[in-house]
């Protein structure tokens, strides 16, 4: 049986959803890789391979042939990566200073290229230092030898990085964003050399060659301005890019940079990570928590929002779990550590969020095989726009056949842009799954959140998830005297019904922690019998004091407060709710019905093993009823369950959902966490994949019609070379800023 591991890497030098392709290509032609998938929102990849065939070492000889670089991002990396994001904001500033220096000199050359006299003014002024009186030729030539002198830093210096990319892309057999660039950019470039030194090269220095290639006007203002329009929207394209990922960075700095650890007697500030289990951490008033444990000593209240979503604090005292990420408001505490570093609750919680941001919904594969093929196609759609001007319009020379084709190729190759496709589906993933972890839910998978949208079925645990999983005493006509002699002697039990005797009996002011109790005896099945303060006591469903029937208890799960509206919610966006559960059929429909779920959708008795195939029964009772309803055939089922011994069931449903709370957070157990334990949140799971997923479409059609719009509008010649640049650069940023409008998601 082979062994497989995930690898989660780090990779500088993407460019566009080509780069990404080419990755993933040359992974899985790489013996021992399972998965695959390149994430070009935040330069991360995650490779599943057999650790039989091959090794990490294998991994990352991968990229010796590529234009990229990657390394490992540790498991146990801290949560805030500081090396990383170092390098993000030296490159950031790079990228804004090179953009300054070729938007400066692009405005000269605008300038001195466009403004009427500007460019024939300067030629002559310099013509005249060599010659008394200066021909239009040799005006021009001047003029546009200082164009040329401007246009070089511009051409070979700011836009450097599309050659390199460019290189180094085709270099390893694929073509990308920068290769369009260069060659666009170039085209332009030499053609403007060509028509500058053009006297030189035909001797004609009276004018006439050069009129009859538009006055012999270079083109150096549209090369100036494709690769400053470009770098422009790369750079905001980079900034959109890094305000996807706020929700996860916002969750990322919960945890407090050091800690105030006791150490030989003293207290030592030392970083988080050298905190280790077993460490005792003073929290002060105002500190956020470092790390998972317990409280040894005080007493405080903490704002656990960031798990909770309750906005009052709870007041923790000694043996009270806290959480990592958590803020004490009042009290000073000591907390014995118990997980620290990336075992905490919130680190698990960010893995998840990293790793579902990571993944890729169904819906990218058509962006992805656009993308394998985009940048060759337009190379030949360019040969065919410049065959067609050249061959079929009419033009006064050859010479004038070349200028008129030239534009429209040139424009043709600029404005197509893959980088807003490869965009199009990550971006949006980014952005509604870090706002869902925020509001309380996780859904750790691409593939999972496009399930989600088509959700019909949903197959509930009744314990625990449609109820408080804790038997409350809902009825009792016993005594005030003898409820304290039964709570007393129910205090040496930790049975669900003896923890719900004692929870009552304080309730109605009972007093019996300082009763004596002795000859306590657990009775399996019917209750306990002790004898308390001198009196023979028995507590099962009665009250026995020394003999005599002192009344009785009814006990009851109560149904969570929220379990009816949200089955409402369900079943209004045309869900089919169920219920399974291992309870008897009375109990059942008792909850059932409180919760608004059909009798027939019922299932009571079912062992935990037996909840998958109830599950499957589902799915296809779904399917068969839609397909009678002449509905759309989706038979996509989830099962909601605590987590615990539903693993069966999770297993076999298409959407797994667990509910959890706190620091019992089920992260592992399901593919869709609910982490306020409230099944209103799971309406709140739906609406968010629905709306990601619109989003994701909408950036789609967008980036698609862009490309269907633009390129033939460059093709018939309407949308100049510069335009087309400016054009491209921004679809990208569109498609960003349209997916960053998930953070507004309530």
């Amino acid at each position: 049986m082979s062994r497989q591991t995930t690898l989660r890497l780090a990779i500088d030098g993407m460019h566009c959803a080509n780069c990404a392709a080419n990755i993933e290509k040359h992974f899985r032609a790489t013996p021992g890789v399972m998965e695959v998938a390149v994430n070009l929102a935040n330069n991360t990849g995650q490779v599943v391979f057999d650790t039989d065939v091959a090794s990490i070492d294998d991994m990352l000889h991968v990229f010796d042939d590529l234009a990229f670089t990657a390394e490992v991002i540790p498991d146990d990396a801290p949560l805030v990566d500081e090396g990383r994001r170092a390098k993000e904001a030296a490159r950031a500033r790079h990228d804004r200073h090179v953009f300054i220096c070729a938007a400066v000199l692009c405005v000269l050359i605008v300038a001195l290229g466009m403004v009427p006299g500007w460019h024939m003014g300067l030629g002559s002024a310099i013509a005249g230092l060599f010659v008394s009186a200066p021909t239009h030729a040799q005006a021009m030539f001047c003029g546009s030898l200082v164009l040329l002198a401007l246009t070089i830093p511009v051409q070979f210096g700011c836009g450097a990085r599309f050659y390199k990319g460019a290189f180094q892309s085709l270099r390893s057999g694929s073509a990308n964003m920068d290769v369009l660039v260069a060659l666009g950019t170039s085209i332009a470039f030499l053609f403007s050399l060509y028509i500058t030194f053009l006297p030189v090269i035909t001797g004609d220095w009276t004018g006439h060659t050069a009129m009859e290639i538009n006055e012999g006007m270079p083109y150096y203002e549209t090369c100036a301005m494709l690769i400053t329009f470009v770098l422009l929207g790369k750079m905001l394209e980079s900034r959109a890019k890094g305000s996807t990922n706020q929700a996860i960075e916002a969750l990322m700095n919960l945890t407090p940079p050091t800690a105030v650890v006791v150490r030989g007697g003293a207290q030592v500030e030392v970083p988080v990570a050298q905190v280790a289990v077993g460490d005792v951490v003073v929290v002060r008033p105002g500190d956020a928590v470092a790390v998972d444990g317990v409280v040894m000593e005080g007493s405080t209240e903490v704002d656990e929002s960031m798990l909770t979503g309750e906005p009052l604090p709870v007041v923790k005292a000694a043996g009270d779990e806290v959480t990592g990420g958590t803020v004490n408001c009042t009290g000073s505490v000591t907390v014995r550590a118990r997980r620290v570093g990336a075992d905490t609750t919130l680190a698990r919680i960010v893995r998840a969020v990293e790793d579902a941001q990571g993944s890729k919904a169904p819906v990218q594969r058509l962006a992805d095989r656009i993308a394998a093929v985009f940048v060759p196609a337009i190379l030949g759609i360019a040969v065919v726009v410049f065959c067609v001007w050249f061959f079929a319009i009419p033009a006064a020379s050859d010479a004038a056949r070349v200028q008129q084709a030239l534009l429209p190729a040139v424009a043709v190759i600029v404005v197509a842009c893959p980088c807003a496709l490869g965009l199009a589906t990550p971006t949006a993933l980014m952005v509604g799954m870090g706002r869902g972890a925020q509001l309380g839910v996780l859904i750790k998978d691409g593939q999972v959140l496009e399930r989600l949208c088509g959700l019909a079925a949903a197959v509930f645990d009744k314990t625990g998830t449609l109820t408080r999983g804790m038997p409350t005493v809902v009825a009792c006509d016993v005594p005030l005297e003898a409820l304290a002699l039964a709570a007393a002697a129910e205090m040496r039990s930790e049975h669900p019904l003896a923890r719900a005797v004692r929870a009552y009996a304080e309730d109605q002011g009972a007093v019996f922690d300082d009763a004596d109790v002795s000859e306590f005896q657990s009775i399996v099945g019917e209750g306990v019998r002790a004898c308390v303060d001198g009196h023979e006591v028995f507590v099962g469903a009665r009250v026995i004091v020394d003999g005599a029937d002192k009344g009785s208890f009814t006990f009851a799960d109560q149904v969570k407060p929220d379990a009816a509206e949200a089955v409402a919610q369900l079943r209004g966006s045309d869900v089919a709710c169920y219920m399974v559960t291992g309870d008897a059929e009375a109990p059942a429909l008792a909850v059932a019905q409180e919760a608004g779920i059909p009798a027939d959708h019922v299932f009571a008795g079912v062992k935990p093993e037996g909840k998958a195939q109830r599950v499957r029964e589902v799915r296809e009772r779904v399917l068969a009823a839609r397909a009678d309803a002449s509905k759309k055939a989706s038979g996509v089922t989830a099962f909601v369950g605590d987590g615990i011994n539903d693993a069966p069931a999770l297993a076999a449903a298409d959407v797994g959902v667990v509910m959890a709370s706190g620091t019992d957070i089920a992260i592992d157990a399901g593919q869709v966490v609910l982490m306020r334990d409230r099944l209103s949140d799971l309406i709140s799971a739906l609406r968010l994949s629905k709306r990601t997923m619109r989003k994701i479409k909408q950036n789609l059609f967008w980036a698609l019609i862009y490309n269907c719009i633009m390129i033939p509008l460059a093709a018939v010649g309407i949308l100049a070379p510069a335009l087309a640049g400016a054009a491209m650069a921004f679809s990208s940023v569109s498609v960003v800023c349209n997916s960053l409008l998930l953070k507004r998601f309530e």
